[in-house]
């Protein structure tokens, strides 16, 4: 059995081998730019190989490929010290070669870089017994915000005309604020300010994957798929908050909006860049905002988000999966290794320092 990192020259072989392997016609097998995007032209693909290769893992067996893990690296941040993460991507092995072991063998080749963490997000039921079996730590549910854009068009477009799952949610409300902060939208983001946002207020009170200028650009400026709509807040300091934001087309009629970043320095800050949301896009139904900090979410439920809260009474208050509606699977189960050299270092409690949100992975990406 061979293990390593596809080719460059590959990536036709890999496409065809998610298409076998992982689902037929999955938009990492039909669409070539998205898989140079998230595993080529991440700027931290240095982190892990060369310009030769790919950050996918393959096992070959006889010639051909029989497992695939994609791994997307991304400098680590712990409250401003550095180190390395990386974050999963499609983890399967042939059934026919499920007793080769080339499942393990893919993960510990990612292993091996010796990373601080590796994150595994939206897993099914079957993927996570497997990170259980293995002691990872283990998120049930990454937490989901959402906000009512239009509630009485939600719950006719969404919920049939069902409103009992959001009777205590009301529809989003700006709030004023009483400040000189200016929030607008931007075309770019300009590197010397960002980084000294991130550098002296946002990287030294967080945990997760660093948000420099280099991960913000890449992720949401560069995407060769999405147009996300960027928010800064500043003062006269510079900037002190920063919302990114998605709108996303269900049922061929309908609009959504997907929150993938809200940073924000102060309380002011925070209801400046929700308010904003409430301006956008009157056509919107509603916002969900998936993040594991407990602070981060301030600003949002200051304008009228709610957690989302589920039960065995109240099995869910919002599909997440449009493409078509589940009502079933709402929930982002989400596993991590931490190493042994961070374990210390890392406290899951912490939860208002760890910042985790659906853009450091594969999940906010084209169905």
């Amino acid at each position: 059995m061979e293990i390593r990192l596809f080719k460059i020259d590959e990536i036709t072989l890999l496409m065809e081998s998610i298409h076998r392997i992982w689902a037929k016609n999955h938009i990492l097998s039909v669409d070539e730019q998205l898989v140079r995007f998230m595993f080529y032209d991440n700027p931290n693909r240095k982190l892990l190989t060369d310009d030769d290769h790919l950050t996918f893992v393959g096992a070959w067996i006889d010639g051909k490929v029989v497992g695939l893990l994609g791994a997307m690296p991304f400098e680590f941040n712990d409250c401003g010290k550095k180190g390395l993460a990386i974050t999963l991507a499609n983890w399967i092995v042939d059934p026919d070669y499920r007793d080769s072991g080339a499942g393990l063998a893919l993960l510990d080749f990612v292993q091996a870089f010796n990373p601080n963490i590796i994150l595994a997000m939206g897993l099914s039921e079957e993927a996570a017994r497997l990170y259980k079996l293995m002691r990872w730590s283990f998120i049930e549910d990454i937490p989901r915000w959402i906000g009512l854009n239009n509630k009485v068009l939600t719950i006719q477009a969404i919920l049939n005309g069902n409103e009992q799952p959001l009777r205590y949610v009301d529809s989003l409300k700006v709030l004023e604020v009483d400040s000189s902060l200016r929030c607008f939208e931007i075309a770019s983001l300009q590197e010397e300010e960002w980084e000294q946002f991130n550098n002296s207020f946002f990287a030294k009170g967080s945990i997760g994957i660093k948000r420099d200028f280099q991960f913000i650009n890449w992720r949401y400026f560069k995407h060769p798929t999405f147009n996300y709509r960027k928010f800064v807040c500043k003062d006269s300091s510079g900037i002190t908050g920063l919302l990114i934001v998605r709108i996303e087309l269900i049922q061929s009629k309908y609009k959504i909006g997907r929150i993938v970043e809200f940073i924000a320095k102060n309380q002011d800050s925070a209801v400046k860049l929700a308010n904003e949301l409430v301006a956008l896009d009157s056509e919107i139904l509603f916002y969900d905002f998936y993040c594991y900090s407990s602070i981060s979410s301030w600003g949002l439920e200051a304008i009228g988000f709610k957690r989302t809260f589920t039960s065995e009474e109240d099995l869910f208050m919002l599909p997440t999966r449009f493409q078509p509606i589940d009502y079933l699977n709402t929930k982002l189960m989400t596993a991590m290794y931490i190493s042994d050299k961070q374990t210390y270092r890392l406290n899951h409690i912490a939860d208002q320092l760890w910042y985790i949100t659906k853009g450091d992975a594969d999940q906010d990406r084209p169905n």
